[in-house]
């Protein structure tokens, strides 16, 4: 993911020590991103999917809004890797 620098001034906040969101509403992942990066000073591998995309207009069976995005994917990939679900 790519940390640009030019985003990092939007995470400035007048009452806290830092916003963990954009006032934009824009390149939330790289936001989070950002954010992440003050706190995490060494990883091992790291995944950050975008579970959810916004429709920003509508479509043939798609409303205006949140949607569900990679969860099944990610889902997979969990059970994958760490095996089944114990209920």
């Amino acid at each position: 993911m790519p940390l640009w620098m030019g985003y990092d001034d939007e995470l400035g906040s007048k009452i806290a020590d830092l916003n963990n969101v954009a006032a934009s509403g824009l390149a939330g992942a790289i936001f989070g991103a950002l954010f992440l990066k003050r706190f995490v000073t060494a990883t091992g591998r790291l995944a950050a999917p975008r579970l959810i995309r916004l429709e920003s207009k509508e479509r043939p069976g798609r409303g205006v809004g949140a949607e569900a995005h990679a969860v099944r994917g990610v889902y997979r990939y969990l059970l994958q890797r760490y095996g089944t679900v114990r209920t």
